[in-house]
């Protein structure tokens, strides 16, 4: 297929905007619009073109036989600033919840064919080079974290939002994976912690996913403690923007600058403790001696 004239993204627009209600493909957060027999829109204010270079390149790099990716058409914006992904339209159903012990062993085994939620939702967070990663993960640790060490691991393609509802089961048992919004080339350890911290949300496949993969090596297990704790500050703590004095959710421009607030930490949540395997510091007592800092147990 061409890309479509300004025309035809104008017709792409309206039977996005008055959708008939048998073409609503999504059943989840972003409008997904079947346009045509054979292609649908993925439509929304934060539908972008990262997304749609990340689709395109995993469709080319993916073997077709492990999993399928619906191939790209198109992307532009609308006058509103929406972004519109022009796509192939893939047919199958969605199970979810995704129990069924083979299925997810099957799920599994697209993340060694991927090879190659971590992040805030902004704009601006690209990162040059390993050790710029590595340098903004370590600016969201606090002094009695461990620290993150990222320079032995290899980059490969990651699709970091792997879940049931995002899995197309086609007619001839083949598996379809969409949803590429958060993708890039990371080291693999980064699949592994999506899939820690989102443990128990869809039932068993994120447990059932971790045993049915190759296994990290060492090194990569030995980071496990700094990237859940990263994880955990980015999640409650506003960090400092390099530009502006004001807090900030973590702009691409923050990583020399210490986050807020200053040492020590209030104490994390209970449950934080138990997604992550950290064990939790002693609270304060009404004498004003201060907690233990907290520590992370593999």
């Amino acid at each position: 297929m061409s890309l479509p004239e300004d025309s035809q993204r104008a017709s792409v627009i309206a039977s996005c905007a008055n959708p008939l209600p048998g073409n609503v493909v999504s059943q989840y957060g972003k409008r997904i619009i079947k346009i045509s027999d054979h292609q649908v829109v993925k439509c929304g204010p934060d539908v972008t073109r990262e997304e749609f270079e990340n689709q395109r390149i995993a469709h080319e790099l993916v073997d077709s036989r492990i999993v399928s990716i619906p191939r790209v058409y198109d992307f532009f914006l609308d006058e509103q600033g929406w972004g519109y992904i022009v796509m192939e339209l893939m047919k199958g159903k969605v199970i979810d919840p995704l129990n069924d012990v083979s299925a997810i062993q099957r799920v599994a085994s697209v993340l060694g064919a991927c090879r190659g939620l971590l992040f805030p939702e902004t704009e601006d967070l690209v990162f040059d080079s390993l050790g710029r990663m590595e340098e903004w993960f370590n600016s969201r640790l606090f002094a009695h974290n461990p620290n993150l060490d990222l320079q032995s691991c290899d980059l490969v393609l990651c699709h970091l939002d792997i879940a049931p509802r995002n899995i197309i089961w086609q007619e001839d048992g083949s598996l379809c994976l969409i949803d590429w919004a958060s993708a890039g080339f990371y080291p693999r350890l980064f699949e592994f912690c999506m899939q820690w911290i989102l443990d128990g949300k869809d039932g068993t496949f994120n447990s059932l996913v971790l045993e049915s993969v190759d296994p990290l090596s060492d090194h990569e297990m030995a980071q496990k403690e700094a990237m859940l704790c990263a994880w955990g500050n980015i999640q409650k703590y506003p960090f400092r923007n390099k530009i502006s004095s004001s807090p900030e959710r973590l702009s691409g421009h923050s990583i020399d600058l210490p986050p807020l607030p200053a040492h020590p930490m209030p104490d994390y949540p209970l449950e934080w403790y138990e997604k992550a395997g950290c064990e939790r510091s002693i609270p304060p007592s009404s004498t004003g001696v201060k907690s233990s800092k907290l520590g992370c147990r593999r």
